[in-house]
Order: C-alpha cells, then structure tokens, then sequence
C-alpha cells in the first residue's frame, strides 16, 4: 500500500514536469495566462504590475463600503418603518439601534467617496500614459484585476494570530486565555488552540461561545507539535503567528510588547521569523552575544539576527510559513516531539532568502507551577530528549549538515559567516548598532566598522553586520521579498 501511495504520488509530479506548466510541484505557483478579452484591455500593463494592483484593491474595498452602505441604509428604513410580516421581521432583526446604523451608513459613504476619487485620478493617469485605451471602461477595469482578491482587505480580519499547542493542562487555559484578550485589545487577534487531549472538548467548546469566537479550539488525537501547528496555520488568518506551548505564559502579561513585535515585521518585509525564547549564533561559539546591544534605529526595537532561534513563544510570517512549507513532519511519527524542528525551519527560512532574528521582548513564566513541561516527565522525557532528539538531530544533519550520520559542514558554516556579516538589504532593511556603532559587512575576514553610522551601502539600503564566532569567507545571497 506504502510503496502503491508513493508510486501515485510521484507519477503525480512527473505528469506536473511534463506539462510544464507549473514553476514548482503540487501547484504552489502557475504559469497563468491572461484571458483575451482583459489582454485587450490590459496588454500594456504586465499582471504584477503595482497599478494593477492597487486598483484590485479600490475596487474590493469600493464594494465592500457600497455593500455596508446600501444593506444598512435598508435597515434604517426597516427601522423607521417596521415590517408587519414576520418573515420580513426575522430578515431584519437586529440589535443595533438606529444611531449605530447611521454611522456605519456615513462611514461606508465617506470611504466610498474618498475612493471613487482616487479611482478617477489613477484611471486618468493610466489614460494619459497610454497604457490603457481609451475604450476601456472602469467596469472593464473591474472584471480583470478581480481573478485574485487581496484577503488582508475581508473585514474583521486578525492581524495576529496565537497558535497554542495543548495537552492536559487544565489549569492553565484560563490564563491563555485572560492573557490573550489583552492582547487582542491593542491588536486584532485571534486564539487557535491545537487540542491534542479531545476529551477536555466540552470546556474548550464552551470558551468558545463565552468568548464569542476568539478561542478556536481544533480536537485532534495527540498528533503532538509538527502536526498540531500545521494544522493551527492552516486555519490561521493573521499576517502573523505567536506559536505557544501549553507551559509557560508570557510576561508582562498586559502584552505591550506585541505592538513593538508587529511593528518589526512591518519594518522588515524579508523577516520571517522572530524567536522570543532562545537564540543560537551558531553551532560553537558566539552565543554569549548580547541583543541588548543591538538596536534597530528605525524602530529602537532591540532586534539581533539569529542563525537559530528556539520553540516557544516564536513569531513567524504566515506568508512566509507557507512559503516554505511549514514546519517538517517528515521529523518524527505522529504524537512524538518536535525537538530540533525549529532550529530546522531556521536554517529553511535563511536558505529560501528570508531572515531569522531574535528580541528579548518577553519573560517566560510557568503556566502551572509545579507541573513539569510535558517532554519533561518520567514518562516522555527520554522519549523526546533522548530518542526523538537523537533521530531528529541525525535527519536535520542528513539536510543541512555534512550528510546522514555526520555534523556540520561547509554549508552551515559558510551560512553561520552569513548570519554573522549580515548584507546590503534593500528592501525593508535594519540598520543595527552595537555600542553606539553601526556595522556593516566588509572584508573577508572580518567586520568593518561604519565611519559614521548614517554611512550607506549601495542602492540606498543601509549595512548590516552582526559579529558572531568566526568569520570564513565571502558570502552570497539572493533575497525573497513578500
């Protein structure tokens, strides 16, 4: 049956690489070809074009307020008016009162207006430019930049989404969850919870209705980690994803370092992942590297780029989670520890071009003192510290290091000289000062000190370096921007 499964699967991909359609396997991305009828209209504007897109996203949000402006205009009138059917009665029903309504009507007509503005300067622009005719109209304009919406426009969606990996911790939910609605007071949230003991359900459940929706509990079956939060990103519909361990907590709990977390990423579009645990500089020396010593000017966030950084709390991009698969559950069987899954999607996350950094932002505190972390009992300890490590270990070798059975080499070092000499960033870059001054990559060999720290590399970006063990060599490196 086994080898039947893989037999399928990789006639699957062959067929794929035959067609020569697709850019990678399994339909992550498409070679998409316009229809006719918008390539007449659109010829001169390649698809990824930024007008193109911008205009996808006036005419989304142009419905979305004209939507909001019409319905509740409706139900004004229903209100002024009440219907005497009591079909027409139920379709009406509401808890709002009239003043509620009124401002939704005359925010979704200021928002309309403003954009319908905006839409007339850009289609004259695009006229003018000659990259529209003349005969195209803006309902034209409409149909052919709507093949793909922009989610991150839906109303009510979470910016951030915590993904907590939960077994028999009772406990402990209660303070998850108090944390977590402070939270979602100072940034839309959402709270995803991977139940692996199904049997607690019931209370899970009913935190879900008495907190109208913000607790998600998922039931699963021990599937432990990897799996647990594969499944949470699936569902999760933040831009970013805060994964949690069932215990510890986060301290301060009142989360005001979750709005300086946010504002990171938005400073950085290539920052993929920020550990809050621990950090690795590398697999020797250089750990000792104190990031309180390193500060992003454009945030004064204390940021360090980290060649490593540990399960939990860590934050990662769901872009760019998605971009490179997910956490591997290829590393162990269901229900076993995810031990060195997170030092693995690190280095996946540097090799694919996206950056790794760390911020000492929080603390740590047990969420049931007293009660062992659940690979630290008699039960489950060697299990995971022992047995799944060992394995897990030699499969992150096999990837990464020298080969199966063997340690680091030449590509983990030459990525951990990498990690410690930075590069020119040019999007979204981060300029870091140690000590009052800034570094930037220089020679082989070694870490030149800016002269002065407004100094610039080339193209604008600013340099970046981040002194850590050894220095080996030139690197090069290509640079994925979400």
């Amino acid at each position: 049956m086994l080898i039947g499964n893989v037999i399928r699967g990789l006639a699957g991909l062959a067929c794929v690489w035959l067609l020569g359609n697709l850019v990678r396997c399994n339909g992550d991305q498409q070679r998409l070809n316009r229809l006719p009828y918008c390539e007449e209209h659109l010829g001169k504007l390649p698809s990824n074009s930024s007008e193109l897109h911008i205009l996808r996203d006036l005419f989304q949000t142009w419905l979305i307020n004209r939507r909001i402006e019409v319905d509740m205009e409706g139900l004004r009138e229903k209100m002024r008016n009440p219907p005497t059917n009591i079909e027409e009665q139920y379709a009406w029903k509401t808890t709002w009162n009239e003043s509620y309504v009124s401002h939704r009507i005359e925010k979704a007509t200021f928002a309309r207006t403003e954009i319908e503005a905006k839409l007339v300067s850009i289609i004259k622009n695009l006229r003018e430019k000659g990259l529209i005719e003349s005969t195209t109209n803006v309902q034209d304009l409409v149909h052919c930049t709507s093949g793909h919406l922009q989610p991150r426009l839906f109303p009510d969606q979470p910016l951030v989404s915590f993904m907590l990996q939960y077994f028999k911790r009772p406990r402990a939910i209660d303070k998850f969850v108090t944390m977590l609605q402070a939270c979602n007071t100072l940034i839309p949230s959402e709270f995803l919870i991977n139940v692996d003991s199904p049997q607690e359900g019931q209370r899970w459940a009913d935190l879900s209705w008495s907190t109208h929706g913000f607790v998600i509990p998922v039931m699963s079956f021990n599937v432990h980690e990897l799996r647990g939060y594969n499944r949470l990103a699936s569902l999760a519909r933040g831009k970013y994803m805060v994964f949690l361990q069932d215990d510890d907590i986060m301290e301060p709990a009142d989360c005001s370092w979750l709005p300086r977390l946010v504002k990171q990423f938005e400073a950085m579009p290539s920052l993929a992942m920020i550990g809050l645990n621990r950090m690795q500089l590398s697999h020797g020396e250089g750990n000792e590297l104190n990031a309180y010593n390193f500060v992003d000017p454009n945030t004064t966030n204390n940021i360090i780029f980290a060649f490593q950084v540990d399960l939990a709390p860590l934050v990662i991009r769901r872009s760019a989670y998605k971009f490179v698969g997910g956490l591997d559950e290829g590393m162990s069987d269901p229900g076993e520890c995810g031990i060195w899954s997170d030092w693995e999607i690190s280095i996946r996350f540097w090799t694919a071009g996206w950056h790794v950094a760390y911020m000492p932002l929080i603390h740590k505190a047990p969420s049931d003192p007293g009660e062992p972390g659940g690979t630290h009992k008699p039960e489950t300890g060697v299990r995971c510290w022992g047995r799944q490590q060992g394995i897990a270990s030699t499969f992150y070798m096999a990837r990464w290091g020298a080969g199966w059975g063997t340690g680091p080499g030449k590509f983990l070092e030459s990525l951990e000289n990498f990690v410690c000499k930075g590069r020119e960033v040019q999007q979204g870059g981060v300029a870091l000062v140690h000590k009052g001054v800034l570094y930037q990559a220089g020679k082989p060999g070694q870490c030149v000190v800016a002269d002065r720290l407004q100094r610039t590399a080339p193209g604008g970006g600013q340099g970046l370096c981040q002194l850590a063990g050894r220095v080996r060599g030139p690197l090069l490196h290509s640079v994925y921007e979400n």
